[in-house]
Order: C-alpha cells, then sequence, then structure tokens
C-alpha cells in the first residue's frame, strides 16, 4: 500500500473463516464510525460517517460519495478469505486540476492578467491539501474496517 499514490489506496489482508460467513458478519454487526452497503455478492461499500471536505455527515449515502472504501472478499478456501480494499481518485481533485490549467492558459494568453501567486501557490496548495486530506480520512477508514473485519475472527459461534 503506498500512501502517495495520486489513484487510488489499496490494501489486502488475510481473514479466517470462510467468505460466506464473513459475509453474514458484516450483515448482522453493526460497525461504528462508518456504515456498510452492500453491492453485490461478496461486494461492499464502506462509508465513514464523518467526512471533511466533501460536506457529508451520518453516513447518509449522497449524490457525492463521501469518504469510502471498495471492499472485496474472496474466498481462498474454507477456511480462509482474502480482504481487498479500493478506493478511487476524488473527481474534486481532477477539477481543481482542470481549473488550474484552465487559469494557467488564461493567465498566459489574456490581456487581463491573472496574479502569479494564484498558479504558482494556491492551486498546487489547494490540491496537495486537499489529497491529504482525502487520503488521510480513506485511511483512518481502511484502518478501522480492517480492525472491524478482524474481530470476526473465524468463530461464526462467537460472532453471532
Amino acid at each position: 500500500m503506498s500512501f502517495f499514490n495520486p489513484v487510488s489506496l489499496n490494501k489486502q489482508f488475510e481473514v479466517r473463516g470462510s467468505a460466506g460467513s464473513i459475509d453474514n458478519y458484516i450483515s448482522r454487526t453493526q460497525p461504528t464510525g462508518f456504515t456498510a452497503h452492500k453491492t453485490s455478492n461478496y461486494n461492499y461499500i464502506f462509508l465513514s460517517d464523518l467526512s471533511l471536505g466533501t460536506l457529508l455527515k451520518n453516513g447518509r449515502p449522497p449524490a457525492i460519495n463521501g469518504i469510502q472504501t471498495k471492499v472485496i472478499v474472496t474466498p481462498v478456501n474454507k477456511n480462509a478469505a482474502v480482504v481487498t480494499f479500493k478506493t478511487k481518485l476524488r473527481f474534486e481533485l481532477i477539477l481543481t486540476f482542470c481549473l488550474w490549467i484552465i487559469i494557467t492558459l488564461f493567465q498566459l494568453a489574456g490581456k487581463q492578467p491573472i496574479p502569479v501567486w494564484i498558479t504558482a501557490v494556491l492551486f498546487p496548495g489547494i490540491l496537495i491539501f486537499f489529497f491529504l486530506l482525502y487520503r488521510i480520512q480513506e485511511h483512518v477508514l481502511q484502518s478501522k474496517v480492517e480492525q472491524y473485519l478482524k474481530l470476526y475472527n473465524g468463530n461464526p459461534a462467537k460472532n453471532s
């Protein structure tokens, strides 16, 4: 897992127990600090209850996604499964980057010059700030989800 990977934050680990029993555990055990939404068989979206920089609170699935991670449970054998976390590139970062390029082009070609500090300091600063803000929140969410899934510990009788 590379924290500074600009595209996504990915992580894998193994959990004791079958994929089906892990699926039941997620369905029956309410996590704290995030919510789980099943998207298909053994695929989930875990959404943070609080999401700074995306205007999301209380884990409600919004029109714009908050801080989330996709979780895929892959069966290895009847007693083990691999859990994969995946995040995606944030649309807000793409939008800010495109706006930065457009303003730079206007600055180079325009008659009304835009102050250089806007293109040289402000936009790179905004990009770095929001990248780190999102990435730290995604990392914290993935750590919480990992702890939640490791609590299962392959004992369906104990966790039912």
